[in-house]
Parts: structure tokens; C-alpha cells; sequence
């Protein structure tokens, strides 16, 4: 078989012509495997300290400690195509919308079970007309919101099951509930998760499964039977390799296999995309591993208070990748294995539970991008305590907490800017 590479180069200005190994402003280099069923895109090596990209703050909503005009505890947010913003808020079960500038344009809704009233937030989606809709299962109804925030409709779901981030949708504007679509394997409390596309009624439609990657995480089990009933319960350690999906807005699954760095885009047009990348592994020291099980063995019994640390031996280097993100602009967001750092003392967090053990390591958070054709776009570090809500092209939106763990959301733009179609 002739096998034909494509370099491509993630640069601010490449000629048609180039053909170097010369990585750009990206860092990597990307190569190309057009040839099979399945189009491969390889990479290798480590990115320059140079290249990393840094976030630099454009906008902030962070009410003070004695605000309760605002929100107190944010459970979820999204960014609507106007870049306005919708806040639910876990304490008073209300949604707070900020205009793209940051400024409060309206509460909506309240503690409830009537139309416009909320009793849970299990996932919220912005629709294409920026209203919103957000599944309660606390009252068994996803409600539709309008771009003002005024309550349409209801459609009454059953309530057997529910997860954060438990409702999707589609450019088209279908909805989908995240369930469970394969029975468990051994170590899990629950099978597979998947998308179950919701009828206009709003029962269920066709199912997205994805694939078994066949590489099980290790996963420490514990049980408890006495006489008021049972428990069961299961958890990973945090070092160890997943495997991860998401949903990409045109409708189809993202997967990726963490213990490999290995991600395929299973596009609903042309050729699926496997993104396959080589990176030195990440050493995790002695005294981290120590803490790790410490961790897990206090998590263990919560179920059953005899428990001991059994199972698999905590790694001794981590998985390359922790997680998979897919903004709305279709891009991939991968976070990397990096270095651990110690917390300084003056930063430790004391727990809540006296027998919970005080946490002295933290990774810091590095996302590595690509386009949904596999093309490397950057490395890009974020700031202590910030995690990814959503992005779209150079613009970051972030549940960003302070020393004193409060809330604030935060947009960002990526510095130097990604390059690529989507910028």
C-alpha cells in the first residue's frame, strides 16, 4: 500500500508550499494519514515553554462575600451565541442572566415546582434562538425558556435517572438526555453513559452509544449491608486512565481513551478522525501516591467504615489525559498530564471532615487544542482555580474560586490568539 503524509503546519503564515518540520507558533507539528478508513493525525514530542499560551482576563461577574443580590454558589453556567450569560445558582435554584458586559439583566425563576420554577438544575443548554432549556429532575420537566427568560413550555421527563450536565442539543436544536445505554461491567455501579435523543413529547428516541474502548479504569468498590438497608459505592483514582466522551454540536460523539492519548471524532460526514499523540510520561512521586490512597480510602469509608486500601496499586506515573472537552465552536479540549506542585502552607484547604486527609498536591491545569480534523492548534495554561466552561474561538469562559472558594465567572482570551478556521 503507498501511504501518502500531509504536514500540516499550525502557523501564522505558511505558504502553500511549506513542507518543513518547522511546528509554528503551535508548538507541534501535525501529521496527516489521509490513506485508510479512518484518518490518522499524529503527533509526537513536547511543546516549548514559549509556545504555551496564557489566558488574559477581559470580564468578571464576583459578587462579594455579603452580596445576596447575586448568585452564592454557581452549579452551572452557559454563554448564549449574544455572549450573555445564564447562572443557576444552587442555594435559591434561580437563574441569574448577565448581558455580555457583565451587568445583571434579569433574575429568572425560583425555588418550585410550578412553570418557571425550579427545584434541581441537572443540565442546562443554550438553544439556537438564545432562550435556554434546563432539565429540574426534581419536578420531572425540562423547561423551555425564551431569550428574555420567560418560561414557554414544559416537557414532562421521566425521573429515574439523572447526571450533572445531564441534557444536550445539537445545532438543529434537538435534545438529548445523557442514560445509561450498556449494562455495568465489573467495578461499576452504573453501565456506559449515553445521548438519548428526546421526541418533541419527550419520551425517548434513538440512542448514541459510544464505543467500549475496552480499557477498564481502575476503580476501588466499597459495600455495606446492614440491617436498615444497603449501600454500594465506587470511585478511580484520579491518576488513573479513563476513558471519556462528549458531545460535538453537529450532532455526534467525541471519544477519547486517556490511558493512550488517543481521541476519535466520529464525524457524521467523510471520514472519522483519530488523533494519536506521544508524550513523556508523568512521573507522580512517592508522597503524592501516599496521599492519593489516603483519599480514597477515607471516600471508601463513607460506606463502609472497615475499609482498607485494596485493588490496584496507585500508579507511579499519570494517565497523559484527564478529561475531553468540545467548546462550541467544535474545537477539542484536551487536559494534560503535567507536573504536580506542592500547595504552599498558606493555601492548604483545611477539610470539612476532620478524618478527611489535608491535600498537599495540585496539577496545574494545561489544555492542549485541535480542530475537529486533527489539527494541534496550541497548549494553553490557565490560571489556579479556574476550570473550563466553554470557549469559542480566542474567547475563554471560566467558574474561576478565590482563597476563600467564592465564586466568580470570568471571560477570558487566549494570548497569543489559536490560529486555524475557527479563529
Amino acid at each position: 500500500m503507498k501511504y501518502c503524509w500531509f504536514l500540516i503546519l499550525a502557523c501564522a503564515a505558511c505558504s502553500p508550499g511549506s513542507a518543513g518540520p518547522n511546528p509554528g507558533s503551535a508548538g507541534l507539528a501535525t501529521a496527516i494519514d489521509s490513506t485508510g478508513d479512518t484518518i490518522v493525525a499524529r503527533l509526537a514530542g513536547e511543546v516549548p515553554a514559549s509556545a504555551v499560551r496564557q489566558l488574559t482576563e477581559e470580564m468578571r461577574i464576583a459578587p462579594a462575600a455579603d452580596d445576596t443580590t447575586l448568585f452564592t454558589e454557581v452549579w452551572e453556567f452557559d454563554v448564549d451565541r449574544a455572549g450573555r450569560i445564564w447562572v443557576y445558582d444552587g442555594p435559591t435554584n434561580s437563574i441569574f442572566l448577565f448581558g455580555a458586559d457583565g451587568k445583571l439583566i434579569r433574575r429568572v425563576g425560583r425555588q418550585g415546582a410550578g412553570p418557571g420554577e425550579f427545584n434541581a438544575n441537572a443540565g442546562m443548554v443554550v438553544l439556537g434562538d438564545t432562550g435556554l432549556a434546563i432539565w429540574d429532575p426534581g419536578v420531572g420537566r425540562i423547561s423551555i425558556l425564551d431569550s428574555a427568560g420567560i418560561y414557554r413550555v414544559g416537557l414532562a421527563i421521566p425521573t429515574n435517572f439523572s447526571t450533572s450536565d445531564g441534557l444536550l442539543t445539537d445545532r438543529t436544536g434537538a435534545l438529548y438526555r445523557k442514560l445509561p445505554v450498556a449494562l455495568p461491567r465489573e467495578g461499576e455501579v452504573i453501565g456506559r453513559i449515553g445521548a438519548v435523543r428526546l421526541r418533541p413529547d419527550g419520551s425517548h428516541g434513538d440512542s448514541l452509544v459510544p464505543p467500549d474502548l475496552r480499557s477498564i479504569p481502575e476503580t476501588y468498590l466499597a459495600e455495606r449491608t446492614s440491617k436498615s438497608g444497603s449501600g454500594r459505592s465506587s470511585m478511580g483514582s484520579q491518576f488513573s486512565a479513563s476513558n471519556f466522551w462528549a458531545w460535538h454540536p453537529e450532532g455526534y460523539l467525541v471519544v477519547a481513551d486517556g490511558g493512550k492519548y488517543e481521541v476519535t471524532i466520529a464525524r457524521q460526514v467523510g471520514k472519522p478522525v483519530q488523533i494519536r499523540r506521544e508524550m513523556a510520561a508523568v512521573p507522580i512521586g512517592a508522597a503524592e501516591r501516599d496521599e492519593e490512597q489516603a483519599r480514597i480510602v477515607d471516600q471508601m469509608r463513607r460506606t463502609d467504615p472497615s475499609w482498607t486500601f485494596h485493588g490496584p496499586p496507585i500508579r507511579e506515573s499519570k494517565a497523559p489525559l484527564s478529561g475531553l472537552v468540545v467548546s462550541r465552536d467544535g474545537r477539542l479540549w484536551l487536559p494534560v498530564a503535567v507536573p504536580s506542585e506542592r500547595i504552599p502552607d498558606g493555601e492548604l484547604t483545611k477539610p470539612r471532615r476532620p478524618e478527611a486527609p489535608i491535600i498537599h498536591f495540585r496539577m496545574p491545569v494545561v489544555y492542549e487544542v485541535y480542530e475537529p480534523t486533527g489539527v494541534f492548534l496550541g497548549r494553553i495554561a490557565f490560571p489556579k482555580r479556574t476550570r473550563l466552561i466553554e470557549a469559542d474561538g480566542d474567547l475563554v469562559w471560566a467558574l474561576v474560586r478565590n482563597e476563600d472558594d467564592l465564586p466568580a465567572v470570568v471571560r477570558f482570551r487566549i494570548t497569543p490568539g489559536l490560529l486555524g478556521p475557527s479563529h
